[in-house]
């Protein structure tokens, strides 16, 4: 191996440490403030002098895991009445955070991207699948996010969920096909990519968006995609790097494209079939 390799894992392990730590410290501070479920701006809204009790009382029945989040019953009302009013720095940062915890608690987004990177070709080559995805599912965020398109999530969905079993799957037993996302990489990420972005889009329906602050919101919560994605390529990618000429690596690739093939699959069949 060349001493520029070696260089560029130990890049990669610092970049890696700073987003892991980045990661910890979202997951476990406490936020002063907290997106709130659209049904909860509204009740804000249309009853601006609501009591402490009124506040609970309607967060407890309307929206339980927002009140599952506070032990205590005065920093949940703090934290419901303090959300109202960001500033855009606050508004940024609460959007960014949303991005990242929303691809790293999808398992279908993740299972995506490492779908992505179970064949190793070049470090040029992962960034053009990263970077091909990033446009193409901004450009459907931001679609999404405006409402000037819109899809059934029976459709979109599903694809999703196809999409991790067709890149898994064909990266992994069809690599010299010419229906293998190995040799159509670029145009097959890209058309996935559409349908992710209009997944993420989704959950902007569940939330309230500052409608003063509305297109920043929607930059920022990408922002937090991009970022939650490159901590997902960062995690893996180094060991892949390392392991990738062992004799055993193409075998197990094997069974961790079947397995994401066939998650994607199952997943594919539940939303078509049991999603009302």
């Amino acid at each position: 191996m060349k001493l520029s390799n070696y260089k560029k894992i130990i890049l990669l392990a610092v970049v890696l440490a700073f987003n892991l730590g980045l990661s910890f410290a979202l997951t476990n501070s406490t936020n002063a403030h907290e997106l709130l479920p659209a049904e909860v701006v509204e009740y804000l809204k249309e009853n601006p002098d609501a009591s402490t009790e009124d506040i609970q009382t309607f967060v407890n029945e309307s929206a339980p895991e927002l009140a599952d989040k506070y032990e205590d019953k005065d920093e949940l009302v703090a934290a419901v009445r303090g959300s109202t009013d960001l500033g855009f720095f606050s508004n940024a940062w609460l959007f960014i955070e949303a991005g990242i915890h929303h691809i790293l608690a999808g398992p279908d987004h993740i299972l995506f991207v490492l779908s992505l990177l179970l064949v190793f070709v070049s470090f040029t080559h992962i960034l053009k699948l990263s970077a091909t995805f990033t446009i193409a599912h901004s450009i459907t965020l931001i679609l999404g996010g405006t409402a000037i398109l819109s899809l059934s999530a029976k459709i979109v969905e599903p694809i999703i969920a196809l999409s991790i079993a067709y890149v898994a799957l064909t990266s992994v037993y069809f690599k010299n096909s010419k229906f293998s996302a190995a040799n159509k990489t670029i145009p097959i990420i890209f058309f996935f990519g559409l349908f992710h972005g209009l997944g993420f889009a989704g959950l902007l329906e569940e939330i309230q968006i500052p409608s003063d602050k509305f297109f920043s919101s929607l930059l920022f919560f990408n922002i937090g995609i991009e970022i939650g994605q490159l901590m997902i390529i960062l995690l893996v990618l180094p060991a892949i790097y390392f392991f990738k000429d062992k004799i055993w690596y193409p075998t197990v690739i094997k069974v961790i494209g079947t397995i994401f093939g066939l998650m994607g699959l199952f997943w594919a069949i539940q939303r078509i079939f049991l999603t009302k």
